[in-house]
């Protein structure tokens, strides 16, 4: 008999959820999965990420990653990727072969405690983990949080002195972990590749992170940035 009501309190309980689900949008279904079985759901997260991070490290190795660039919360619904990414690779002088640029446009960082949220960071912490980020692209308050971890290297270190004095004036000044403040980012806004290709609809700041292993090319990416 106890077998038997327990049963029915499970039959019962999936009924219940599944009430409620079909009167959600696939979206707030996500949603509302995610904040019941968060713990779980967490836990599957953490798998991925580790499987991510050993697939992002294993392409690593088969590909020369030459340069890599992370366009954090852009429009990318109506960026042309191949376009965009054809465009810098042409620029730069093109490519050998085992050879590659990546300029990827699909990561969104919030404050919103969702499963989509989530794994975005997720992905974002992984190739910062794995070094294959070398330039960031992100809104003010995304790099100003990056900027208080000492994700960023000072621009003035790698930039040229023909670039440091025509951008003098875009150079911002954030502070790094130790409450030192430095330029560490230089604005993008209203750029001509910012512009011709609908990157950001607002203020866009660029920076180069530190523990990147391709950050040589840098400088020639925010000349391209700029049309020059």
């Amino acid at each position: 008999m106890g077998d038997r009501n327990r049963k029915e309190r499970i039959k019962d309980k999936i009924r219940e959820e599944t009430g409620k689900l079909k009167l959600l949008s696939w979206k707030d279904r996500l949603i509302y999965v995610w904040d019941y079985y968060k713990p779980q759901m967490a836990g599957i997260l953490a798998v991925i990420f580790v499987i991510y991070l050993g697939v992002t490290i294993y392409h690593n190795l088969q590909i020369d990653t030459i340069f890599s660039v992370y366009m954090v919360n852009c429009d990318s619904y109506t960026v042309d990727d191949e376009a965009l990414l054809a465009d810098f690779t042409d620029y730069a002088g093109g490519l050998e072969d085992n050879e590659e640029i990546v300029i990827d446009t699909s990561v969104f960082l919030d404050e919103d405690d969702s499963s989509y949220s989530y794994a975005y960071q997720m992905k974002f912490t992984a190739v910062l983990t794995a070094k294959m980020v070398d330039v960031i692209l992100a809104d003010p308050d995304t790099m100003e949080e990056y900027a208080a971890y000492s994700y960023f290297i000072d621009l003035r270190d790698i930039l040229t002195e023909e670039q440091l004095a025509e951008w003098s004036e875009l150079l911002v000044y954030l502070e790094d972990q130790d409450g030192e403040s430095a330029p560490y980012a230089i604005d993008l806004t209203g750029t001509a590749v910012a512009d011709e290709y609908g990157l950001y609809d607002d203020t866009v700041y660029g920076a180069v992170v530190i523990n990147g292993e391709n950050i040589e090319m840098a400088p020639t990416f925010f000349d391209w940035m700029f049309g020059e």
